[in-house]
């Protein structure tokens, strides 16, 4: 941890929002409590003329009970240049973007984030520990991960944090992903059934990247963990059959049948990324060593997930 007093950091740019991005705007707001100086943006696409749909009318009015300015701009369409040109009007960028944005838009987006001087950047790294696990992971998206972390490294005219969440809660009970089968009571382990996992859910990953923010002393051009749980895939099964109270079946996917499902089906983003969480390091790491443990913030669990959950979740 380093202390900076080069800047004052009161303008503060919000891209995305979508879960992640509304989340991290209520994190900031709530810190905003303590911290009247700071004005907070968010940057959404443009809007097709006349779609206005009631989810974005909705969301309008929460920025506007917010206090939250808005600004415009294509990822897709716009240059790093044009991208910059945005970006230089504010002090901190928070990157919510995600990846929907496709091949190389991190890397775009990161190229701006500089050519902007931006004095401080949190950039979409919300995940796994990309340094750990390395390149040819095996997903493209995780490759450019450690791309963009180069970039970071290599200037030293912003300031960047990266806050490591593993993967959002509610994902890993995604039919589609294939782990968890609540209708024939079955946990699918990828790899191994003592490998293990880091969640995070998005409400707590916006409420502590907005507390790492304001921390002081200042963290800078450093990676800071956060976890809602680390949990095994045994144990995983153990709390489904705690809370459904019947018994969870365990079954372990081995490595040979995650590659041939992934050969089995090319195009599948679910397959793929099964296998890529097949591993025993860098898809989680020890609660005990994060932020939010040693400052004492609550965060939820798996449990307590679980728990607010609807029957079918």
């Amino acid at each position: 941890m380093s202390i900076s007093n080069n800047r004052q950091i009161s303008n503060i740019l919000i891209l995305g929002a979508g879960e992640l991005g509304m989340a991290m705007l209520n994190g900031f707001v709530k810190e905003k409590e303590r911290q009247p100086e700071v004005k907070l943006t968010v940057l959404l696409r443009p809007s097709s003329p006349g779609k206005t749909s009631p989810e974005s009318q909705s969301r309008q009015r929460q920025f506007e009970a917010w206090d939250v300015d808005i600004v415009t701009a294509d990822f897709s369409r716009q240059s790093e240049q044009e991208l910059a040109t945005i970006f230089a009007h504010y002090d901190a960028v928070i990157n919510c973007s995600g990846f929907v944005g496709g091949k190389g838009t991190q890397l775009k987006i990161t190229r701006a984030v500089l050519l902007a001087e931006v004095a401080r950047y949190f950039p979409w790294q919300f995940g796994v520990d990309y340094d750990r696990i390395g390149m040819g992971s095996g997903q493209p998206v995780w490759d450019e991960q450690l791309a963009v972390r180069g970039l970071l490294r290599a200037q030293k005219r912003t300031r960047w944090v990266i806050v490591s969440t593993g993967m959002f809660t509610s994902y890993l009970f995604e039919p589609s992903f294939g782990v968890v089968e609540r209708k024939s009571r079955r946990v699918n382990a990828p790899g191994n059934a003592d490998y293990s996992v880091t969640l995070t859910t998005p409400e707590d990953i916006g409420q502590l990247t907005a507390k790492i923010f304001f921390h002081r002393p200042q963290f800078d051009n450093e990676i800071v963990y956060i976890a809602g749980d680390s949990i095994t895939y045994r144990q995983l099964a153990e709390r489904l059959s705690e809370h459904d109270r019947c018994l969870y079946a365990l079954v372990v996917e081995d490595h040979q049948a995650l590659q041939d499902a992934v050969a089995a089906s090319p195009g599948s983003l679910t397959a793929a990324y099964r296998l890529a969480f097949a591993r025993a390091d860098g898809v989680s790491w020890d609660k005990a060593m994060t932020y939010n443990v040693r400052q004492g913030i609550p965060v939820m669990d798996v449990r307590e997930w679980l728990k607010q959950q609807r029957t079918d979740f």
